[in-house]
This record gives C-alpha cells, structure tokens and sequence, in this order.
C-alpha cells in the first residue's frame, strides 16, 4: 500500500486491488485442507478504494472479501456455472474428493460442510495485464507494471505454506512456472501425466497438482478427465475419499479411521463437545455416519475423556456427550451442525445415536 500511494494515479475507471487468500471458516480445524489457485481474479475491487479506506491497515477490505467467500458468494450463478469455469469445476473436483457426485447441489446450498473446508488462492495478487485489456479498461502499461510489481512480492507459494499449510494444493493455470511460483522452497516433480502434474513440496509434505484452467479443458481431454487423474492421484497419496456407508470397526473402513486419528484435533484444540462437532461435519462432508463405539475409539485415541477423567466406552456416557454436543450447537444458533451430530452417529443397530425427542 505504502508502495502504491505515491504513484501518480491516472484517470481510469477503475485498477485492480491486491488479492490475498480466503478460506473457508471450518477450514483450520479441517482433516483435509484442500487449497484452490487460479491464475487471478478479474475486477478484484478498485485499488484508490482500497487506499483510501481508513480500515484498510486494518485489514477492512480484506475482512470484506473473506467474508464473501465464507458467504460462499462463489456458488452463484455469475461466478461460473458449468464445469468449464473456474469455481464450475472447483466444485466439481471438491465435491468429488470428497466421494460426492452431485456438485450442481452445492449451488443450491447443499454440502455447506465441505464449501466450509477449502481455501482459495492465486498466483497473481495483481491480475495479468491480459486480463484487464480483455474488460478495455485502458490502463496504461507503465502504471500497471508499476502496480504489479508493488504486488509481486505476494505472488508465492512460500506465504501460502507459512500461512494456511494446506495438504493438498490444486492449480489451475497452465502457466504456472514452478521455478518462480516455488521459489525458496523444496520441491520435486514427483510425476507428469495426461495434463496433470505432482508436485511434492517441503517442509510439511505438501502435494501440489498442476493442470490447465477448465476453460482449457474442453479444448483436450475434457473437465472429467483432469477431475479423474486428481482423485486418482489422492488416492494413490493415501488420502481416502470414499468412507464405507457405516463407520463401524469393519477391515474396510481401518484406513479411514487412520486418516481421521491422524488429522482430528488434540484436546488442547478444542473440546470435547466441539471434537464430537467436528466428527459430525467430517462424515456429513461425505454423507455417511458412524457408530458411537467408532467415535469412542477417536475420543480416547486423542486423549478425551468423560468428566470423571475415564475413557468412553460406548455406555450412557458417550450417548450423553452426543446430547450435550447437539444442544450446544442449537444453542449457539449453529443449527446445520446440530443437525450433523443427529444424523451422524449411531447405534450398533442403525438407530440414530440421537434424536430430537431425546
């Protein structure tokens, strides 16, 4: 900002503000953080507004573009309606890493747990040149350059991995350069096939997929395809998208139940009415449930245990905990997670663990 005020700013309609980072307000605590980028973002505000906003030190503007996104303004239809736009295709990938096929219902409100869960980033706080000639919005090239190096300094993976440690990233701009993109990291290509290519980067193991932007895809192999070969490539790293139906002790679901004890928080993170709150949101993310001894064995795992400092063993107790955890979310106004921890959980038997009469 300091860099920008002083430039001499022309009469034109409008020039593009810095883009940084949003993320979804369960994204955090989530077991899988799933991270999109594209190339940038066209008619990203007005950057003399943002200047002139008395709160933008403050992080004001910023606040306001965040709270867009955790509004999930992006499923509207404006923002890209088929799989061949940007956000189109995000949900589509998203909801299918997350063993959904029905993506389209994301736009009418439905699978709020998992829209919750991402983060959204691009390689280019200052958008292209190319990008802004598209809407004539003559800005001369001289003060554009000038505006975009002053926003050159966001444009690297390394603030992303300080900042938001996402697990996997997936970025949709053929023309990425890795070298710059990945600068002062540790990175390997771990492989390249059929338009899509893995990136390993260190510190923290993070996996980073590379394919072309969806407008692209319809002139090659096709949305579904790149949607594939990322699942296929999750799949591979380990990372389970599809939960057996009833999460239950069986050998099936072992490797699911390992990938929720290794990503669920620790006691010092939250509580345990809250850890039971989470569990709900993960398996409503992909429409299954799970039996309360399976949530007993991840309360103990994690070092929760009853008021009386013992671990659950699936009695009274753990049916009480499922009650108290439902009635702190209605009474907190948060009533889709009430209705997770409901649906969630039940009894050996297949009868809900909770209900509203109870």
């Amino acid at each position: 900002m300091e860099e920008v005020r002083g430039l001499n700013h022309p009469n034109i309609d409008r020039m593009p503000e810095p883009f940084l980072p949003a993320f979804g307000s369960n994204y955090e605590n989530s077991a899988l953080r799933v991270m999109v980028i594209g190339q940038d973002t066209a008619s990203w505000g007005d950057l003399r507004q943002f200047l002139s906003d008395p709160r933008s030190p403050f992080g004001g503007r910023l606040d306001d573009h965040l709270d867009e996104f955790q509004g999930h303004e992006f499923t509207r239809p404006e923002w890209g309606s088929t799989r061949y736009t940007f956000w189109g295709f995000v949900m589509m990938l998203l909801a299918a890493l997350h063993g959904q096929e029905n993506w389209v219902a994301m736009r009418q409100g439905a699978m709020t747990e998992i829209l919750d869960s991402f983060a959204w980033g691009n390689c280019n706080a200052i958008e292209l040149h190319s990008s802004t000639q598209k809407r004539e919005l003559n800005i001369p090239w001289e003060y554009w350059e000038q505006v975009r190096g002053a926003g050159a300094r966001f444009d690297r993976f390394s603030h992303i991995v300080e900042t938001l440690r996402p697990h996997v990233a997936v970025i949709l701009w053929k023309g990425m350069n890795p070298q710059t993109y990945f600068e002062g990291l540790d990175y390997d290509c771990v492989s390249e096939e059929e338009g899509v290519t893995h990136y390993r980067i260190e510190p923290g193991g993070i996996d980073v997929f590379h394919c072309p932007h969806p407008n692209n895809m319809k002139f090659t192999e096709g949305a579904a395809h790149f949607r594939d070969r990322i699942r296929e490539a999750f799949e591979r790293r380990g990372i389970p998208l599809i939960f057996p139906e009833f999460l239950s002790g069986q050998a099936e679901g072992q490797a699911v139940m390992d990938f929720l004890q290794e990503h669920s928080p620790l006691p010092e993170q939250m509580d345990k009415f809250e850890f039971v709150a989470w569990v709900a949101d993960e398996l409503r993310k992909r429409g299954t449930f799970m039996s309360v001894p399976a949530l007993c064995e991840l309360l103990n795992f994690r070092g929760f245990t009853t008021d009386y400092g013992d671990g659950y063993s699936g009695g009274r107790g753990s049916y009480r905990l499922i009650s108290a955890a439902y009635h702190r979310q209605t009474d907190a106004g948060a009533h889709e997670r009430a209705n997770n921890i409901a649906l969630a959980f039940r009894r050996p038997n297949f009868d809900y663990a909770y209900s509203v009469e109870d």
